[in-house]
Protein backbone atom coordinates (compact mmCIF):
# COMPACT_ATOMS: atom_id res chain seq x y z
CA UNK A 1 0.00 0.00 0.00
CA UNK A 2 1.25 3.50 -0.88
CA UNK A 3 1.90 5.61 2.23
CA UNK A 4 1.46 9.40 2.23
CA UNK A 5 2.73 11.64 5.04
CA UNK A 6 0.63 14.80 5.32
CA UNK A 7 2.29 17.57 7.36
CA UNK A 8 0.07 20.50 8.43
CA UNK A 9 -0.38 22.32 11.75
CA UNK A 10 -4.15 22.37 11.07
CA UNK A 11 -4.39 18.73 10.07
CA UNK A 12 -7.76 18.39 11.82
CA UNK A 13 -9.34 20.57 9.11
CA UNK A 14 -8.22 18.12 6.37
CA UNK A 15 -10.12 15.01 7.42
CA UNK A 16 -12.41 15.00 4.38
CA UNK A 17 -9.36 15.12 2.10
CA UNK A 18 -7.71 12.30 4.05
CA UNK A 19 -10.81 10.10 3.84
CA UNK A 20 -10.99 10.76 0.09
CA UNK A 21 -7.45 9.43 -0.37
CA UNK A 22 -7.96 6.49 1.98
CA UNK A 23 -11.00 5.35 -0.03
CA UNK A 24 -8.68 5.18 -3.06
CA UNK A 25 -6.28 2.82 -1.35
CA UNK A 26 -3.70 5.17 0.17
CA UNK A 27 -2.45 4.93 3.75
CA UNK A 28 -2.27 8.42 5.28
CA UNK A 29 0.09 9.32 8.14
CA UNK A 30 -0.33 12.77 9.67
CA UNK A 31 2.01 15.18 11.44
CA UNK A 32 1.09 18.52 13.05
CA UNK A 33 4.59 19.98 12.86
CA UNK A 34 7.90 19.68 11.06
CA UNK A 35 9.50 17.98 14.07
CA UNK A 36 6.77 15.33 14.17
CA UNK A 37 7.24 14.73 10.46
CA UNK A 38 10.98 14.11 10.93
CA UNK A 39 10.25 11.66 13.76
CA UNK A 40 7.81 9.71 11.57
CA UNK A 41 10.31 9.55 8.69
CA UNK A 42 12.91 8.01 11.00
CA UNK A 43 10.64 5.08 11.86
CA UNK A 44 8.20 4.61 8.96
CA UNK A 45 8.43 3.94 5.23
CA UNK A 46 6.82 6.83 3.37
CA UNK A 47 6.27 7.10 -0.40
CA UNK A 48 5.36 10.82 -0.65
CA UNK A 49 5.11 13.88 1.62
CA UNK A 50 2.47 16.63 1.42
CA UNK A 51 4.06 19.60 3.19
CA UNK A 52 2.27 22.74 4.42
CA UNK A 53 4.47 25.82 4.09
CA UNK A 54 3.04 28.15 6.79
CA UNK A 55 3.36 26.27 10.08
CA UNK A 56 4.00 27.48 13.61
CA UNK A 57 7.60 26.90 14.64
CA UNK A 58 9.53 25.09 11.90
CA UNK A 59 8.01 26.07 8.56
CA UNK A 60 7.70 23.92 5.47
CA UNK A 61 10.86 25.08 3.69
CA UNK A 62 13.03 24.42 6.73
CA UNK A 63 11.42 21.00 7.21
CA UNK A 64 12.08 20.09 3.57
CA UNK A 65 15.72 21.08 3.97
CA UNK A 66 16.11 18.72 6.95
CA UNK A 67 14.23 15.90 5.18
CA UNK A 68 16.57 16.15 2.20
CA UNK A 69 19.61 15.52 4.40
CA UNK A 70 18.61 11.85 4.58
CA UNK A 71 15.91 11.41 1.89
CA UNK A 72 17.21 12.64 -1.45
CA UNK A 73 14.64 11.00 -3.74
CA UNK A 74 11.48 11.09 -1.59
CA UNK A 75 8.78 13.05 -3.52
CA UNK A 76 7.66 16.18 -1.65
CA UNK A 77 4.72 18.42 -2.59
CA UNK A 78 4.53 21.90 -1.05
CA UNK A 79 1.03 23.13 -0.13
CA UNK A 80 0.66 26.82 0.79
CA UNK A 81 -1.72 29.78 0.80
CA UNK A 82 0.90 32.11 -0.70
CA UNK A 83 1.06 32.77 -4.43
CA UNK A 84 4.21 34.89 -4.29
CA UNK A 85 6.68 34.00 -7.05
CA UNK A 86 9.58 34.37 -4.62
CA UNK A 87 8.13 31.64 -2.42
CA UNK A 88 7.60 29.41 -5.44
CA UNK A 89 11.25 29.87 -6.41
CA UNK A 90 12.33 29.14 -2.86
CA UNK A 91 10.20 26.00 -2.81
CA UNK A 92 11.60 24.67 -6.07
CA UNK A 93 15.11 25.61 -4.93
CA UNK A 94 14.39 23.70 -1.73
CA UNK A 95 14.04 20.55 -3.77
CA UNK A 96 10.31 20.01 -3.74
CA UNK A 97 8.79 18.04 -6.60
CA UNK A 98 5.56 19.97 -7.04
CA UNK A 99 3.71 23.01 -5.69
CA UNK A 100 0.01 23.45 -4.88
CA UNK A 101 -1.72 26.65 -3.75
CA UNK A 102 -4.54 26.55 -1.19
CA UNK A 103 -7.38 26.00 -1.28
CA UNK A 104 -6.84 22.64 -2.94
CA UNK A 105 -9.52 20.08 -3.70
CA UNK A 106 -9.03 16.33 -3.25
CA UNK A 107 -8.86 15.61 -6.98
CA UNK A 108 -5.93 18.04 -7.38
CA UNK A 109 -4.03 16.21 -4.67
CA UNK A 110 -4.85 12.81 -6.15
CA UNK A 111 -3.60 13.96 -9.56
CA UNK A 112 -0.23 15.11 -8.27
CA UNK A 113 0.18 11.89 -6.24
CA UNK A 114 -0.53 9.75 -9.30
CA UNK A 115 1.82 11.80 -11.45
CA UNK A 116 4.72 11.55 -9.02
CA UNK A 117 4.25 7.96 -7.90
CA UNK A 118 2.69 6.08 -10.77
CA UNK A 119 2.97 8.36 -13.80
CA UNK A 120 5.89 6.57 -15.40
CA UNK A 121 4.37 3.18 -14.66
CA UNK A 122 1.02 4.17 -16.16
CA UNK A 123 2.72 5.57 -19.26
CA UNK A 124 4.73 2.38 -19.65
CA UNK A 125 1.62 0.23 -19.32
CA UNK A 126 -0.19 2.37 -21.87
CA UNK A 127 2.77 2.15 -24.26
CA UNK A 128 2.86 -1.62 -23.78
CA UNK A 129 -0.83 -1.86 -24.68
CA UNK A 130 -0.25 0.29 -27.75
CA UNK A 131 2.64 -1.89 -28.88
CA UNK A 132 0.63 -5.05 -28.16
CA UNK A 133 -2.22 -3.71 -30.32
CA UNK A 134 0.25 -2.71 -33.02
CA UNK A 135 1.83 -6.16 -32.89
CA UNK A 136 -1.58 -7.79 -33.31
CA UNK A 137 -2.28 -5.59 -36.32
CA UNK A 138 1.10 -6.54 -37.75
CA UNK A 139 0.33 -10.24 -37.54
CA UNK A 140 -2.92 -9.57 -39.38
CA UNK A 141 -1.08 -7.44 -41.96
CA UNK A 142 1.58 -10.10 -42.53
CA UNK A 143 -1.07 -12.33 -44.01
CA UNK A 144 -1.74 -9.55 -46.51
CA UNK A 145 1.95 -9.02 -47.30
CA UNK A 146 3.00 -6.03 -45.18
CA UNK A 147 5.99 -4.24 -46.75
CA UNK A 148 9.23 -3.03 -45.23
CA UNK A 149 7.73 0.40 -44.42
CA UNK A 150 5.37 -1.24 -41.92
CA UNK A 151 8.20 -3.09 -40.22
CA UNK A 152 10.25 0.08 -39.90
CA UNK A 153 7.26 1.92 -38.43
CA UNK A 154 6.65 -0.67 -35.72
CA UNK A 155 10.38 -0.87 -34.93
CA UNK A 156 10.59 2.90 -34.60
CA UNK A 157 7.50 3.04 -32.39
CA UNK A 158 8.76 0.22 -30.17
CA UNK A 159 12.24 1.70 -29.68
CA UNK A 160 11.07 5.25 -29.08
CA UNK A 161 8.55 4.13 -26.46
CA UNK A 162 11.14 1.88 -24.79
CA UNK A 163 13.72 4.67 -24.59
CA UNK A 164 11.09 7.07 -23.24
CA UNK A 165 10.25 4.53 -20.51
CA UNK A 166 13.97 3.99 -19.78
CA UNK A 167 13.76 0.36 -20.77
CA UNK A 168 10.69 -0.52 -18.73
CA UNK A 169 8.62 -1.12 -21.85
CA UNK A 170 10.67 -4.15 -22.89
CA UNK A 171 10.17 -5.74 -19.48
CA UNK A 172 6.45 -4.97 -19.55
CA UNK A 173 6.03 -6.44 -23.04
CA UNK A 174 7.93 -9.61 -22.19
CA UNK A 175 5.61 -10.24 -19.28
CA UNK A 176 2.57 -9.72 -21.54
CA UNK A 177 3.41 -11.62 -24.69
CA UNK A 178 6.99 -12.88 -24.99
CA UNK A 179 6.05 -15.62 -27.44
CA UNK A 180 4.42 -13.13 -29.79
CA UNK A 181 7.46 -10.84 -29.67
CA UNK A 182 9.69 -13.78 -30.57
CA UNK A 183 7.37 -14.59 -33.47
CA UNK A 184 7.57 -10.97 -34.59
CA UNK A 185 11.36 -11.09 -34.68
CA UNK A 186 11.28 -14.28 -36.73
CA UNK A 187 8.68 -12.66 -38.97
CA UNK A 188 11.10 -9.85 -39.82
CA UNK A 189 13.77 -12.37 -40.80
CA UNK A 190 11.24 -14.06 -43.10
CA UNK A 191 10.47 -10.71 -44.72
CA UNK A 192 14.17 -10.19 -45.39
CA UNK A 193 14.60 -13.77 -46.59
CA UNK A 194 11.81 -13.33 -49.14
CA UNK A 195 12.66 -9.83 -50.37
CA UNK A 196 16.36 -9.07 -49.94
CA UNK A 197 17.48 -10.10 -53.47
CA UNK A 198 14.69 -7.98 -54.95
CA UNK A 199 15.54 -5.00 -52.74
CA UNK A 200 19.19 -4.84 -53.79
CA UNK A 201 18.32 -5.29 -57.47
CA UNK A 202 15.60 -2.61 -57.57
CA UNK A 203 16.14 1.06 -58.29
CA UNK A 204 12.65 2.47 -57.69
CA UNK A 205 11.89 5.17 -55.12
CA UNK A 206 9.80 2.73 -53.07
CA UNK A 207 12.74 0.40 -52.44
CA UNK A 208 14.52 0.64 -49.09
CA UNK A 209 17.38 3.04 -48.55
CA UNK A 210 20.29 0.61 -48.13
CA UNK A 211 24.03 0.74 -47.51
CA UNK A 212 25.04 0.56 -51.17
CA UNK A 213 22.69 3.35 -52.35
CA UNK A 214 23.13 5.67 -49.36
CA UNK A 215 25.68 7.91 -51.10
CA UNK A 216 23.47 8.30 -54.15
CA UNK A 217 20.17 8.89 -52.37
CA UNK A 218 21.25 10.90 -49.30
CA UNK A 219 24.79 12.30 -49.57
CA UNK A 220 24.98 13.31 -53.25
CA UNK A 221 21.90 15.61 -53.15
CA UNK A 222 23.39 17.51 -50.20
CA UNK A 223 26.69 17.97 -52.03
CA UNK A 224 24.87 19.33 -55.06
CA UNK A 225 23.12 21.94 -52.92
CA UNK A 226 26.46 23.44 -51.82
CA UNK A 227 27.69 24.46 -48.39
CA UNK A 228 29.80 22.47 -45.98
CA UNK A 229 28.67 18.87 -45.55
CA UNK A 230 29.92 16.24 -43.11
CA UNK A 231 29.12 12.53 -43.36
CA UNK A 232 29.41 10.93 -39.92
CA UNK A 233 29.24 7.14 -39.69
CA UNK A 234 28.86 5.80 -36.15
CA UNK A 235 30.09 2.23 -36.42
CA UNK A 236 27.68 -0.29 -34.80
CA UNK A 237 25.24 2.33 -33.47
CA UNK A 238 21.71 1.11 -32.75
CA UNK A 239 18.67 3.36 -33.10
CA UNK A 240 18.01 3.35 -29.35
CA UNK A 241 21.56 4.60 -28.74
CA UNK A 242 21.02 7.40 -31.24
CA UNK A 243 17.84 8.41 -29.38
CA UNK A 244 19.86 8.97 -26.20
CA UNK A 245 22.25 11.22 -28.13
CA UNK A 246 19.97 13.22 -30.40
CA UNK A 247 18.00 15.31 -27.83
CA UNK A 248 21.14 17.25 -26.93
CA UNK A 249 21.55 18.23 -30.60
CA UNK A 250 18.12 19.80 -30.99
CA UNK A 251 19.33 23.14 -29.63
CA UNK A 252 21.72 23.44 -32.58
CA UNK A 253 20.09 21.50 -35.42
CA UNK A 254 16.80 20.68 -37.07
CA UNK A 255 16.78 16.87 -36.89
CA UNK A 256 15.27 14.95 -39.82
CA UNK A 257 15.26 11.20 -39.09
CA UNK A 258 14.61 8.38 -41.52
CA UNK A 259 15.99 4.84 -41.74
CA UNK A 260 18.38 2.71 -43.76
CA UNK A 261 18.58 -1.07 -44.04
CA UNK A 262 22.02 -2.54 -43.56
CA UNK A 263 23.35 -4.97 -46.12
CA UNK A 264 24.00 -8.56 -45.10
CA UNK A 265 25.96 -9.82 -43.34
CA UNK A 266 25.36 -6.82 -41.07
CA UNK A 267 29.03 -6.23 -40.28
CA UNK A 268 31.54 -3.48 -40.99
CA UNK A 269 33.35 -5.44 -43.72
CA UNK A 270 30.21 -5.63 -45.84
CA UNK A 271 27.89 -2.80 -44.86
CA UNK A 272 30.36 0.01 -44.10
CA UNK A 273 32.47 -0.68 -47.16
CA UNK A 274 29.24 -0.61 -49.16
CA UNK A 275 28.33 2.82 -47.77
CA UNK A 276 31.60 4.41 -48.88
CA UNK A 277 31.93 2.57 -52.19
CA UNK A 278 28.30 2.71 -53.30
CA UNK A 279 28.69 -0.94 -54.26
CA UNK A 280 27.44 -4.33 -53.15
CA UNK A 281 30.10 -6.64 -51.68
CA UNK A 282 29.77 -8.81 -54.78
CA UNK A 283 30.87 -5.90 -56.97
CA UNK A 284 33.50 -4.70 -54.52
CA UNK A 285 35.20 -8.07 -54.73
CA UNK A 286 35.27 -7.80 -58.53
CA UNK A 287 36.27 -4.16 -59.06
CA UNK A 288 38.71 -3.98 -56.13
CA UNK A 289 40.03 -7.50 -56.31
CA UNK A 290 43.28 -6.68 -54.50
CA UNK A 291 41.84 -4.16 -52.05
CA UNK A 292 38.73 -5.85 -50.69
CA UNK A 293 38.83 -9.31 -49.19
CA UNK A 294 36.58 -11.46 -47.03
CA UNK A 295 39.41 -12.67 -44.84
CA UNK A 296 37.60 -12.62 -41.51
CA UNK A 297 39.69 -11.50 -38.56
CA UNK A 298 42.44 -9.86 -40.64
CA UNK A 299 43.26 -6.30 -39.53
CA UNK A 300 42.99 -3.37 -41.92
CA UNK A 301 40.13 -4.72 -43.99
CA UNK A 302 38.60 -1.22 -44.16
CA UNK A 303 41.76 0.71 -44.96
CA UNK A 304 40.75 1.42 -48.57
CA UNK A 305 37.52 3.22 -47.71
CA UNK A 306 38.95 6.69 -48.58
CA UNK A 307 39.70 5.45 -52.10
CA UNK A 308 36.29 3.78 -52.37
CA UNK A 309 34.59 7.05 -51.40
CA UNK A 310 36.62 9.14 -53.84
CA UNK A 311 35.80 6.80 -56.74
CA UNK A 312 32.11 6.62 -55.78
CA UNK A 313 31.64 10.39 -55.72
CA UNK A 314 33.24 10.70 -59.14
CA UNK A 315 30.96 7.99 -60.54
CA UNK A 316 27.90 9.74 -59.15
CA UNK A 317 28.86 13.01 -60.83
CA UNK A 318 27.24 15.06 -58.08
CA UNK A 319 29.26 18.20 -58.75
CA UNK A 320 31.90 17.41 -56.18
CA UNK A 321 35.32 17.30 -57.85
CA UNK A 322 37.73 17.40 -54.93
CA UNK A 323 39.33 14.63 -52.94
CA UNK A 324 37.09 14.00 -49.92
CA UNK A 325 38.66 14.24 -46.51
CA UNK A 326 38.33 10.94 -44.66
CA UNK A 327 39.05 10.54 -40.94
CA UNK A 328 38.67 7.57 -38.60
CA UNK A 329 38.36 8.28 -34.89
CA UNK A 330 38.94 5.58 -32.30
CA UNK A 331 40.40 7.51 -29.35
CA UNK A 332 39.67 10.81 -27.64
CA UNK A 333 43.03 12.15 -28.79
CA UNK A 334 42.17 11.43 -32.41
CA UNK A 335 38.83 13.16 -31.96
CA UNK A 336 40.43 16.26 -30.49
CA UNK A 337 42.90 16.33 -33.39
CA UNK A 338 39.93 16.46 -35.79
CA UNK A 339 38.49 19.37 -33.83
CA UNK A 340 41.74 21.33 -33.96
CA UNK A 341 42.11 20.91 -37.73
CA UNK A 342 38.45 21.09 -38.72
CA UNK A 343 38.83 24.09 -41.03
CA UNK A 344 41.60 22.32 -42.92
CA UNK A 345 39.50 19.16 -43.26
CA UNK A 346 36.59 21.16 -44.65
CA UNK A 347 38.53 23.20 -47.20
CA UNK A 348 36.90 21.26 -50.04
CA UNK A 349 33.46 21.57 -48.42
CA UNK A 350 33.03 17.88 -47.58
CA UNK A 351 34.51 15.36 -45.19
CA UNK A 352 33.64 11.89 -43.92
CA UNK A 353 34.24 10.78 -40.34
CA UNK A 354 34.03 7.24 -38.96
CA UNK A 355 33.65 6.99 -35.19
CA UNK A 356 34.51 3.53 -33.88
CA UNK A 357 33.81 3.94 -30.16
CA UNK A 358 30.44 2.16 -29.96
CA UNK A 359 31.77 -0.69 -32.10
CA UNK A 360 34.72 -1.15 -29.73
CA UNK A 361 32.40 -0.90 -26.75
CA UNK A 362 30.16 -3.59 -28.25
CA UNK A 363 33.01 -6.01 -28.87
CA UNK A 364 34.66 -5.13 -25.57
CA UNK A 365 31.47 -6.00 -23.72
CA UNK A 366 31.61 -9.51 -25.18
CA UNK A 367 35.22 -9.96 -24.17
CA UNK A 368 35.66 -8.05 -20.90
CA UNK A 369 33.84 -9.04 -17.73
CA UNK A 370 34.11 -5.49 -16.38
CA UNK A 371 32.09 -3.98 -19.25
CA UNK A 372 29.56 -6.82 -19.05
CA UNK A 373 29.10 -6.07 -15.35
CA UNK A 374 28.66 -2.35 -16.08
CA UNK A 375 26.19 -3.03 -18.91
CA UNK A 376 24.44 -6.38 -18.26
CA UNK A 377 21.43 -5.62 -20.48
CA UNK A 378 20.12 -3.42 -23.29
CA UNK A 379 19.05 -0.55 -21.04
CA UNK A 380 22.38 -0.24 -19.20
CA UNK A 381 24.37 -0.62 -22.42
CA UNK A 382 22.31 2.23 -23.87
CA UNK A 383 23.15 4.38 -20.86
CA UNK A 384 26.84 3.56 -21.19
CA UNK A 385 26.83 4.91 -24.75
CA UNK A 386 24.96 8.01 -23.59
CA UNK A 387 27.48 8.65 -20.81
CA UNK A 388 30.34 8.39 -23.29
CA UNK A 389 28.72 10.88 -25.67
CA UNK A 390 28.13 13.52 -23.00
CA UNK A 391 31.85 13.84 -22.29
CA UNK A 392 33.18 12.94 -25.73
CA UNK A 393 34.76 15.10 -28.43
CA UNK A 394 31.74 14.30 -30.60
CA UNK A 395 29.35 16.54 -28.71
CA UNK A 396 31.73 19.48 -29.11
CA UNK A 397 32.16 18.60 -32.78
CA UNK A 398 28.41 18.76 -33.39
CA UNK A 399 28.23 22.15 -31.70
CA UNK A 400 31.16 23.50 -33.73
CA UNK A 401 29.72 22.23 -37.01
CA UNK A 402 26.38 23.86 -36.24
CA UNK A 403 28.15 27.17 -35.56
CA UNK A 404 29.88 26.86 -38.95
CA UNK A 405 26.55 26.29 -40.65
CA UNK A 406 27.54 22.81 -41.83
CA UNK A 407 24.99 20.14 -42.70
CA UNK A 408 25.72 16.86 -40.91
CA UNK A 409 24.54 13.49 -42.21
CA UNK A 410 24.61 10.81 -39.51
CA UNK A 411 24.15 7.09 -39.98
CA UNK A 412 25.42 3.72 -38.83
CA UNK A 413 26.71 0.81 -40.87
CA UNK A 414 24.76 -1.66 -38.70
CA UNK A 415 23.46 -2.14 -35.17
CA UNK A 416 23.68 -5.13 -32.83
CA UNK A 417 21.32 -7.59 -31.20
CA UNK A 418 21.33 -9.04 -27.67
CA UNK A 419 21.86 -12.75 -28.26
CA UNK A 420 19.92 -15.24 -26.14
CA UNK A 421 19.53 -18.55 -28.00
CA UNK A 422 22.14 -20.82 -29.54
CA UNK A 423 21.68 -23.06 -32.54
CA UNK A 424 24.08 -25.73 -33.80
CA UNK A 425 25.60 -25.82 -37.26
CA UNK A 426 27.91 -28.21 -39.09
CA UNK A 427 29.78 -28.31 -42.39
CA UNK A 428 33.11 -28.67 -44.14
CA UNK A 429 36.49 -27.31 -43.12
CA UNK A 430 36.50 -24.14 -45.20
CA UNK A 431 34.18 -22.15 -42.90
CA UNK A 432 34.64 -18.50 -41.92
CA UNK A 433 32.67 -15.73 -40.23
CA UNK A 434 31.36 -15.08 -36.73
CA UNK A 435 28.59 -16.41 -34.50
CA UNK A 436 25.90 -14.39 -36.34
CA UNK A 437 27.00 -15.30 -39.87
CA UNK A 438 29.08 -18.01 -41.52
CA UNK A 439 30.21 -18.72 -45.06
CA UNK A 440 31.87 -21.71 -46.65
CA UNK A 441 30.97 -25.04 -48.24
CA UNK A 442 28.42 -27.69 -47.24
CA UNK A 443 26.98 -25.76 -44.30
CA UNK A 444 24.02 -27.29 -42.45
CA UNK A 445 21.77 -25.44 -39.98
CA UNK A 446 18.26 -25.38 -38.52
CA UNK A 447 16.07 -23.28 -40.90
CA UNK A 448 13.99 -22.07 -37.94
CA UNK A 449 17.04 -20.29 -36.52
CA UNK A 450 19.14 -19.57 -39.62
CA UNK A 451 18.61 -18.29 -43.17
CA UNK A 452 20.64 -20.28 -45.70
CA UNK A 453 21.85 -18.34 -48.76
CA UNK A 454 22.69 -20.81 -51.52
CA UNK A 455 22.98 -18.20 -54.31
CA UNK A 456 25.29 -15.52 -52.86
CA UNK A 457 25.32 -13.37 -56.02
CA UNK A 458 21.55 -12.84 -55.74
CA UNK A 459 22.15 -11.43 -52.25
CA UNK A 460 24.94 -9.14 -53.50
CA UNK A 461 27.64 -11.38 -52.00
CA UNK A 462 30.84 -12.77 -53.53
CA UNK A 463 30.44 -16.13 -55.24
CA UNK A 464 33.97 -17.01 -56.34
CA UNK A 465 33.30 -20.74 -55.93
CA UNK A 466 30.20 -22.67 -57.12
CA UNK A 467 29.66 -24.36 -53.77
CA UNK A 468 29.96 -21.24 -51.57
CA UNK A 469 27.02 -20.49 -49.27
CA UNK A 470 26.19 -18.22 -46.33
CA UNK A 471 24.33 -18.73 -43.05
CA UNK A 472 22.63 -15.72 -41.43
CA UNK A 473 21.24 -16.03 -37.90
CA UNK A 474 17.64 -15.00 -37.35
CA UNK A 475 16.29 -12.95 -34.43
CA UNK A 476 18.51 -13.38 -31.33
CA UNK A 477 20.12 -16.74 -32.26
CA UNK A 478 23.86 -17.30 -32.43
CA UNK A 479 25.54 -20.18 -34.25
CA UNK A 480 27.91 -22.63 -32.63
CA UNK A 481 29.47 -25.86 -33.85
CA UNK A 482 28.38 -29.16 -32.33
CA UNK A 483 31.66 -29.82 -30.55
CA UNK A 484 31.97 -26.42 -28.84
CA UNK A 485 32.55 -26.72 -25.04
CA UNK A 486 29.80 -25.47 -22.74
CA UNK A 487 32.05 -22.72 -21.36
CA UNK A 488 32.51 -21.27 -24.83
CA UNK A 489 28.75 -21.31 -25.32
CA UNK A 490 28.17 -19.31 -22.14
CA UNK A 491 30.75 -16.77 -23.26
CA UNK A 492 28.54 -15.62 -26.12
CA UNK A 493 25.08 -15.89 -24.58
CA UNK A 494 23.62 -12.51 -23.54
CA UNK A 495 26.15 -10.52 -25.53
CA UNK A 496 25.71 -7.89 -28.24
CA UNK A 497 26.54 -9.32 -31.66
CA UNK A 498 25.97 -8.42 -35.30
CA UNK A 499 26.12 -10.00 -38.72
CA UNK A 500 22.68 -11.60 -38.81
CA UNK A 501 19.07 -10.66 -39.53
CA UNK A 502 17.24 -8.67 -36.87
CA UNK A 503 15.57 -5.28 -36.73
CA UNK A 504 18.14 -4.08 -34.20
CA UNK A 505 21.03 -4.92 -36.56
CA UNK A 506 19.53 -3.98 -39.90
CA UNK A 507 17.29 -0.95 -39.28
CA UNK A 508 19.66 1.95 -38.59
CA UNK A 509 19.03 5.71 -38.45
CA UNK A 510 19.69 7.96 -41.43
CA UNK A 511 19.66 11.50 -40.05
CA UNK A 512 20.15 14.88 -41.67
CA UNK A 513 21.08 17.65 -39.24
CA UNK A 514 20.46 21.15 -40.59
CA UNK A 515 21.95 23.95 -38.45
CA UNK A 516 19.51 26.38 -36.86
CA UNK A 517 20.00 30.03 -37.72
CA UNK A 518 21.31 32.20 -34.89
CA UNK A 519 20.35 35.40 -36.63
Amino acid sequence: MTTILWVDDEIGHLQSHIRYLEKRGYKILTAGSGRSALDILRTSRVDLVLMDQMMVGMDGLETVHLIREHNHTLPIVMVTQSEEEELMDMAIGGQVDDYLTKPVNPSQILLVIKRLLTGERLRTQRAAREIADQTSRMFEAQAEGMDWHGWVDVFRSWVEKDVASEGELSSEMKSIQKARIDDLAIGFSKLVESNFPEWIAATGSNTPLMSHNFLQRVVAPKLESGGETVLLVMDCMRYDQWLTISPSLENWFFVDTSFMLSLLPSTTLYSRNAIFSGMLPRDLSRFYRHKWTEEYGVSGLNRHEPEFLKDALRRLGCGYSGDPEFVKVTTRREGEAVMHSLSKHLQSGFMAIVVNYIDHLTHGRSELDLIRDLAPDVRSFRRLAETWFRSSFLRKLFQTLAARGATVIVTSDHGSVFTARDTRISGGRNIHGSIRYRYGDSLVADPKAVVTVREPAEWGLPNETPSKMYLLARSDYFMMFNNVPRGELQKFRNTFQHGGISMQEMIVPSVVLTPKSRG
